[in-house]
């Protein structure tokens, strides 16, 4: 008998230890000193790193083949729970939840150490350089019509398709290149220096079913994009998805660190994007009678880009898109983000500091 309650003995301390360690490390990752200079630059960058040594090599989303066994391990998981728990076999279904138990616990401390840590550090904003505006209508408006002219001035110089959409000049991979360029350009420690190589996901449309234009995963420290997006928001997205992986964990601010990125680039396809996004996000946030105004403003062919924008979106909405967001709004709260998924629209204060930024580095000149 002493040789069989020995293992359930040990079963138990082993799923109590690592309880105790998972509390211990996300206990720790809210000091937003530990958050920073612990995990954010020190523990975090470094695992993240490491990992990407080679995930940035294998040329296929790994979240991608991951989340297709998943599905299909917790499908037949769940089966066989069900089954043993009809058979009444409780010595069996006891050692598979045991393992669950385990599973569970391991992946939340690997969390833990690769990813949580980045919602408690300090904001990414002052990375860029840019000092909070006070937010008042009138600067709101002058920061909209700003960007509206540059956005038309930018449209002028790129090429389009019988669609009206405009023409990447580059690769999926030369885009990455860009990008990455522009964050070495930034010279700023915030953001962890190693490359990121996003990868296109295959199953791209389905990934359009669920509202979901891209994914950082932080198990493989890997920026999973959804190509079947708008040319338009690519550079924007893959930004945004680059920002996860070096180090940026609030999708508001990863917005914004891709809008800065792209709008200050050199490049116009990369500004383009940014400021077709900044546009929209400045717009949106102005009464009807200002927004009329200034959408009249566009030129024609950045409306009409507009449309298909909201035409390509409109033919994947339904019961799998709300059921999606309403999880990723669970998931955004349960990780600190008090607005949930309306934290990806709350830029508009970033871009007005970085509009008085940008016009007063053009009146210095």
């Amino acid at each position: 008998m002493e040789m069989l309650k020995r293992p359930r003995s040990l079963r138990w301390k082993r799923l109590i230890r690592l309880a105790l360690a998972t509390l211990l490390i996300f206990a720790l990752t809210q000091e937003p000193t530990l958050a920073e200079y612990f995990f954010a630059r020190g523990v975090t960058r470094f695992l993240t790193g490491t990992i990407r040594l080679i995930t940035n090599y294998i040329p296929f989303s790994l979240y991608e083949l991951t989340a297709i066994l998943l599905i299909v391990g917790c499908t037949a998981l769940a089966v066989g729970i069900i089954v043993l728990f009809c058979r009444r076999r409780w010595a069996r279904l006891k050692v598979w939840l045991y393992r669950l138990a385990l599973v569970a616990l391991c992946i939340l401390i690997a969390f833990g150490l690769l990813y949580a840590p980045l919602y408690n550090r300090r904001s990414a904003i002052s990375a860029l350089g840019l000092t909070p505006a006070e937010m008042t209508e009138e600067k709101v408006y002058a920061a909209a019509s700003y960007y509206v002219e540059a956005l038309n001035e930018t449209s002028a110089k790129l090429s389009r398709d019988t669609e009206g959409n405009v023409l990447p000049p580059y690769s999926f991979s030369q885009i990455a290149d860009l990008l990455n360029g522009e964050f070495d350009a930034l010279g700023s420690d915030y953001f962890a220096d190693f490359a990121v190589r996003p990868k296109q996901v295959a199953l791209s449309v389905p990934m359009s079913y669920l509202g979901i234009t891209g994914i950082y995963f932080p198990f493989y420290a890997e920026a999973n994009v959804n190509v079947n997006i708008p040319p338009s928001q690519l550079p924007t997205t893959m930004a945004h998805e680059m920002a996860h992986a070096k180090g940026v964990s609030q999708e508001g601010e990863a917005n914004v660190v891709a809008y800065v990125l792209c709008i200050c680039s050199e490049d116009d396809y990369l500004r383009y994007s940014g400021l077709m996004r900044a546009a929209a996000s400045l717009l949106n946030a102005l009464p009807a009678e200002q927004f009329e105004s200034l959408y009249a403003g566009l030129s024609e062919e950045v409306r009409r880009e507009y449309r298909n924008e909201s035409a390509h979106y409109d033919r994947y909405e339904g019961v799998i898109d709300r059921i999606s967001n309403f999880f990723n709004d669970i998931f955004l709260k349960a990780n600190g983000v008090e607005g949930g998924t309306r934290s990806y629209s709350a830029t508009a204060g970033s871009l007005v500091a970085l509009y008085e930024k940008l016009t007063a580095a053009e009146n210095a000149v």
